[in-house]
């Protein structure tokens, strides 16, 4: 008979409970993943059939329209993996997504022409870009996800008495 070999001792790591509104998060993200990729083929299609606004250069426009709208689809896929780890650098990347909304929605205002804005660019902009974004923000900014990526307020100083 071969003799045991003693295994060393692996401490067990327990993982933090995924909170809901981390899960309602992690969804979120992917459906903004995937209207943003509608919405800036919606975008090039505009752009295709009436131009973009004066002064720009047609290919300029469609390249940074282009490239605007899937910088902010992979800033969303990626959100979606680093949401599933508990990182503070997790939580703080996830909380710069607003700032590639506000370049996604200057690039469509800027680049679109007025004349040919329509109630699916108005939808666009205001109901998935901005509304979407707004719901991420609260999502991230609640107790429970704050928690579970080790973010927390400050404790409050004890009142003198």
């Amino acid at each position: 008979m071969l003799p045991e070999v003693e295994r060393p001792h692996v401490p067990n790591i327990v993982q933090p409970v995924t909170p809901r509104s981390l899960k309602l998060l992690r969804a979120l993200v992917l459906v903004m993943a995937v209207v943003l990729v509608l919405n800036t083929f919606g975008r090039l299609g505009v752009v295709r059939q009436y131009g973009v606004s004066p002064g720009i250069s047609r290919i300029v426009g469609t390249a940074v329209l282009a490239i605007v709208g899937f910088t902010f689809f992979l800033a969303c896929v990626g959100a979606f993996f680093l949401l599933g780890t508990p990182s503070k650098r997790h939580w703080w990347l996830s909380l710069a997504l607003p700032l590639l909304t506000v370049a996604n929605v200057a690039a469509a205002i800027v680049i679109i022409p007025a004349d040919s804005v329509g109630v699916g660019l108005v939808l666009d902009v205001y109901l998935f870009n901005a509304l979407l974004t707004l719901a991420l923000v609260v999502l991230l900014l609640k107790r429970p996800v704050r928690a579970y990526f080790g973010i927390s307020r400050p404790a409050t100083r004890a009142k003198a008495v």
